[in-house]
């Protein structure tokens, strides 16, 4: 076994390596290359440079850090250290490799939020999955007159919401692939229009869409308004649902597509595929004829159309005999 002390230029380093194992070795430019089991200690000047250091941590078998006890290294010019920054990248990366001790990778501070559910499995057995945009959330009824929890109570399963308001057909493509969604799971997807997409800035994740730039007149300098009618969206927003059905058929998991805005842009790329089910724009175009009635927020589907929604659902499920 290969241990490495790795530190500063000064003695500390080797009277640290040496109370631990009396027979430690420095390794300097005569040495670094195939040593044998031991303790050693070493820092960058001492060893000859990066691609020395390289070839050195490569052999280990464990690595310790040791900087200096003071905190204060011999390069150090204005409380910035080169040789510091240069040790503990180094230390980063064999971390992912090699035992590493005293040394504390710190996770992103963003990366709970880029990580982040909207729900989670109900129980072990077998459940309903609802993802999709605001009418697949609920906005403008109440929890209990969505869709999504009419269809659990219709078919006495537990049911989870990978939904939010203003989401992406690609947001909602993560949120399936990243949930525990088990073989016999049914995956129901309200799909929505393709000119949204998810944009994460300062730790917060926003969900963009046309009307975002009405409400942050700035919006564009961060994110061009004309990405919406890019080959780029539809090529992100196509792959995403291609995704998800690869997924779901490799699980042994049902999954439902459910138009819900798509104005059949969407569904003309998956028109071979037989789990559609078309609900937008079969009424009108305008808000006043866009669904059977109008919500209590005035700008979303009210809980008529959702019972449509969930008696057309689950006949489309009766169908495909997934119950």
């Amino acid at each position: 076994m290969i241990t490495v002390y790795l530190g500063d230029v000064f003695e500390y380093l080797a009277k640290l390596a040496c109370s631990i194992d009396p027979g430690a070795k420095l390794i300097s430019t005569e040495n670094y290359k195939n040593l044998s089991p031991g303790t050693y200690y070493t820092c960058i000047p001492d060893v000859g440079g990066l691609a020395n250091l390289s070839e050195v941590l490569r052999s280990a078998d464990q690595i310790i850090y040791a900087p200096p006890p003071d905190g204060k290294w011999s390069d150090e010019k204005r409380g910035i250290s080169q040789m510091k920054q240069w040790t503990e990248d180094y230390l980063k990366i064999f971390s992912f490799r090699t035992s590493v001790k005293n040394f504390f990778l710190k996770e992103p501070d963003n990366k709970i939020n880029i990580l982040k559910l909207a729900d989670s499995r109900k129980n072990p057995e077998k459940q309903l999955w609802i993802a999709g945009c605001s009418i697949s959330h609920g906005d403008g009824v109440e929890p209990t007159q969505r869709y999504g929890q009419l269809l659990a109570e219709n078919l006495n399963l537990p049911v989870s919401f990978l939904t939010n308001g203003g989401s992406s057909v690609i947001w909602a493509a993560d949120q399936i692939l990243r949930s525990n969604i088990q073989p016999n799971d049914l995956v129901v997807w309200g799909i929505t229009s393709i000119s949204r997409a998810p944009l994460f800035n300062n730790n917060k994740l926003t969900h963009i869409n046309v009307r975002s730039y009405e409400q942050d007149p700035d919006l564009d300098c961060a994110f061009n308004f004309e990405y919406f009618t890019s080959e780029d969206i539809t090529y992100r927003t196509i792959v995403s649902i291609f995704q998800v059905i690869n997924y779901c058929e490799k699980i042994g998991a049902n999954l439902l597509l459910v138009s819900l805005l798509d104005d059949g842009t969407l569904f003309g790329y998956l028109k071979e595929y037989p789990n559609l089910l078309q609900l937008s724009c079969i009424w009108g175009r305008g808000l006043e004829n866009r669904w059977i009635d109008i919500g209590n927020d005035g700008s979303h589907p009210g809980h008529k159309t959702h019972e449509f929604y969930s008696a057309e659902i689950l006949d489309k499920i009766k169908h495909l005999q997934w119950m």
